[in-house]
């Protein structure tokens, strides 16, 4: 679907994206102004939460998405080798090895035991596969998705595509999946570290996302264990501010990150400023959820194509062939037919 197929329904709903005030900084929606001018760019903060309320988004969101060449995520979702090709399944296996030998270290033994007592549970030190599954349990009532949803950052890349925007992203799936191991490492050193560190983020984070609250967030990111923010956060957002330093140069881009990687002074925006880009927050308040704006979009889609499917069905009827029978003999004109009247019965005298 072209990007022009579309702009008037998408442009019923929102208006071009032009409230900027650098005095307030507690924006979801950041303007990146190259250094070369070359054209706007946009960053935006996601909650990876595939829950309805936190797909309300301003209409500068949908406007920036709009005027953007390229939309990019943390990872390109729509990537065909994005899973299961051989580089991955190689580096799966070879940290199934990592993960046999340590279990055979007193430092895992202390963190199975550490786990037992304070959660009442019987986790067997020769299990990986049993510690995993209760760290996804005690996270599962926040990640819990509902009904008919995915995550945000996915239904952003449906809609950018709906659009005609290219998709890309920022990092690749293997990074992703190594930064869930280095915190499996990271706890068999830390003791600091707890198993409901990042539910308890995600708890609080949820308070302020719906808010615009930037700078609460950020201040939550930077109370948090510190080896965790180092894995998840600080090393990630150098890695990605880098990304966005080469696309920005490139065409006008729109990236969708987690808000976590925003603020603060590690932050993806704070790392950015020091490269010479001037960002700068984007406020509206006309608010809508991207659900309708997908749902609208996908009823003019289909609505498109059904009437191109009844066009083509109409130019087969309509063209000769050998399945359509031929047309009716010409009418044999109409002749008066003339009636002669019988002659009348003359009656027989009475004697």
């Amino acid at each position: 679907m072209k990007k022009h197929s579309l702009f008037f329904i998408v442009l019923f709903f929102i208006h071009w994206p032009g409230s900027c005030q650098e005095t307030n900084s507690n924006s979801l929606l950041w303007r990146i102004d190259s250094r070369n001018n070359s054209g706007h760019s946009w960053l935006f903060g996601t909650l990876h939460l595939p829950q309805g309320k936190f797909v309300v988004y301003s209409d500068s969101v949908y406007a920036a998405i709009l005027g953007a060449d390229v939309f990019y995520n943390e990872v390109d979702f729509f990537h065909p080798s994005a899973f299961g090709d051989t580089a991955m399944l190689k580096f799966f296996e070879e940290k199934g090895r990592h993960f046999d030998s340590i279990q055979k270290t007193e430092n895992w033994k202390r963190l199975i035991d550490k786990v037992n007592r304070k959660y009442g549970v019987h986790l067997s030190y020769d299990s990986v596969g049993q510690f995993v599954a209760f760290s996804q349990k005690l996270l599962a009532s926040v990640y819990k998705p509902e009904e008919d949803m995915t995550l945000p950052d996915m239904m952003l890349a449906n809609y950018a595509l709906m659009l005609g925007k290219k998709t890309a992203g920022l990092e690749t799936f293997r990074l992703q999946y190594d930064v869930l191991f280095e915190i499996l490492d990271a706890r068999l050193k830390d003791t600091t570290m707890e198993l409901s560190d990042e539910a308890v983020m995600m708890d609080n984070m949820k308070k302020f996302y719906t808010l615009d609250q930037l700078d609460s967030i950020a201040k939550i990111v930077e109370q948090i264990n510190p080896s965790y923010r180092e894995i998840v956060f600080d090393r990630r957002n150098k890695t990605m501010s880098d990304s966005i330093e080469k696309h920005c140069g490139e065409k006008p881009s729109f990236f969708a990150i987690g808000v976590g990687h925003l603020g603060g002074q590690q932050g993806v925006i704070e790392l950015l400023r020091k490269k010479g880009f001037i960002l700068t927050p984007v406020h509206s308040d006309n608010k809508i959820s991207l659900l309708i704006i997908n749902n609208m979009m996908k009823m003019f889609t289909d609505t498109k194509n059904m009437n191109d499917g009844l066009k083509e069905e109409e130019i087969k009827i309509d063209s000769p062939g050998k399945d359509i029978p031929p047309p009716p003999p010409p009418r044999v004109p109409y002749k008066k037919i003339q009636v002669t009247k019988p002659a009348p019965v003359k009656k027989k005298p009475k004697e």
